[in-house]
């Protein structure tokens, strides 16, 4: 290949952190043409390490981290911002990642996002969106991984309803198929498990309609597999065929004996939990066909990377849709974000600061932290902080998600860096200077009505923050000054020094 041609093509790579297993995808773009170049795959079993207080065994984090070993050769040469790591179902719940993310950070460059249901389940459909021939048809979406279920129904690229329920391959072979045996007994309690799980979202589906459905994942590609080889079925899954298969590995008694040699030995394990869901899915629904897609989550990552314009959409839209649902004051969420930005701009190169990634969060952060008024004035910060880490937030990753609950937790009132501690410390030193930044762009709209901003001069040495503004303005804002000057003992919790000089 020429230098030439050489330097037009981009390289992108996804991780996906499976609850069953870890996946990377290799992808290059040239223009407008995207092609996947590479793909490795590791049985980690994520979900299987998870006990009963949530916390993943030593022996899984090793596993993991042994995993990611071996990915982090294949990611030299592709620029880190080209890079992303997702976490799903098994991360979302276990309460000792910490230390793994930390290390995989060292390891990979890169921080692990963990990713809401809703938000893995929009990533889903935009893969199948776009490998599909007819982009424009209005299609169901099938999505069984390792702990959860994602099903979504969209038109073209755009999704319209997503859910994601808590059932997979690994949970439900852990649950009803512990010692490797397959009942019936088990098999039909599996099943109505699963439909259950389906009731609440049913109508919602059935109302909405779909012209095809297409099924994606390792669990539904091995499904089809197994299908083929049984000879019931060709190139998709059919739901007659799928109960005549749950009837052969009832008859077959064990998973060892199960004469399937197109399924590996890892994927027999957790295969049978996997068709218990996706039979009960196809039942409820009244699926009778579902095509087979080759892509899912990780390729959707990369889609979502080269399209940032969509992604930088999908938060826009999460942004305005919780602004209006609590009725927060726009105007004066447009004041704090254009203030703080300024600010941001004034000290980034000397704090090191990201101009995409912590803006942003500088940006959504302004633009949310007074949502909690919707709920009460007394302590609204904090009612905004729980919002923003226990809402579905399409765009956002549970780890962008738990950084605006803090900044918006801590934008006024006192400041407690304990909570800080628990990320990364660079990570921890990086949001506490957002977070100076955003305390102090509040403290300039306390009086909550558009006027022209003095000219105010800012200068950073090292954790030295001085803030010049004319004296005239100060004295004709009594209320900023006294607060001003009260800021600067909270800040030194966060071991920045607030120097205020006046003009």
């Amino acid at each position: 290949m020429s230098d030439t041609t050489s330097s037009k093509l981009q390289s992108y790579a996804a991780i996906d952190l499976g609850s069953n297993s870890f996946h990377m995808v290799i992808a290059q773009l040239e223009g407008q043409t995207l092609r996947m170049v590479d793909r490795l795959r590791e049985a980690v079993r994520l979900g299987s390490g998870l006990d009963d207080k949530k916390r993943l065994a030593p022996e899984t984090l090793e596993l993991a981290m042994a995993c990611l070993g071996q990915f982090e050769q294949r990611l030299r040469g592709i620029p880190r911002e080209n890079i992303r790591i997702v976490g799903t179902n098994t991360l979302r719940r276990a309460k000792n990642t910490g230390e793994f993310f930390s290390q995989a950070r060292q390891l990979l460059g890169k921080d692990i996002e963990v990713i809401s249901g809703r938000e893995e389940a929009r990533l889903i459909y935009s893969a199948v969106a776009h490998s599909q021939p007819t982009p424009e048809t209005r299609r169901l979406v099938i999505d069984i991984g390792g702990g959860s279920t994602e099903l979504i129904i969209g038109t073209g690229y755009k999704p319209s309803i997503m859910e994601s329920t808590n059932m997979g391959c690994v949970s439900f072979s852990e649950q009803y198929f512990p010692s490797g045996e397959i009942s019936k007994s088990a098999m039909q309690s599996a099943i109505l498990h699963a439909e259950l799980e389906l009731q609440p979202i049913l109508r919602a589906y059935k109302d909405a309609g779909w012209e095809e459905a297409i099924g994606c994942s390792g669990t539904i590609k091995a499904t089809l597999k197994a299908l083929r080889e049984q000879k019931l079925c060709d190139d998709v899954i059919t739901r007659q065929g799928l109960k005549e298969l749950c009837d052969i590995m009832i008859n077959a008694g064990k998973f060892e004996t199960l004469n399937l040699s197109s399924i590996n030995t890892n994927r027999r394990k957790v295969i049978v939990g996997g068709i218990a869901v996706l039979y009960a899915v196809m039942r409820s629904l009244e699926i009778d066909a579902l095509k087979v897609s080759q892509v899912a989550l990780r390729e959707g990552v990369i889609y979502d990377m080269i399209g940032k314009a969509e992604h930088d959409d999908a938060q826009e839209q999460t942004i305005q849709q919780l602004l209006s649902y609590y009725r927060a004051d726009e105007k004066q969420s447009e004041r704090v974000s254009a203030t703080a930005q300024k600010l941001f701009s004034a000290v980034q190169n000397v704090w090191k600061l990201d101009p995409d990634h912590d803006l942003n969060t500088l940006i959504r952060a302004s633009q949310l932290h007074e949502i909690g008024l919707s709920v009460a004035h007394h302590q609204y910060h904090k009612h905004a902080a729980y919002l923003l880490q226990h809402s579905d937030m399409l765009g956002f990753s549970r780890t962008q998600q738990n950084e605006l609950a803090l900044l918006v937790r801590y934008h006024r009132r006192k400041l407690d860096t304990k909570p800080f501690t628990t990320l990364d410390s660079d990570r921890s030193t990086t949001l506490l200077k957002l977070l100076a930044l955003l305390r102090v762009a509040v403290l300039f709209h306390r009086d909550r009505y558009t006027h022209e901003m003095p000219t105010i001069t800012m200068s950073v040495k090292k954790s030295e923050l001085q803030i010049a503004i004319p004296q005239e303005w100060m004295e004709d804002h009594p209320l900023t000054a006294v607060e001003l000057v009260e800021e600067k003992a909270k800040l030194k919790s966060a071991d920045i020094k607030l120097k205020l000089v006046t003009l």
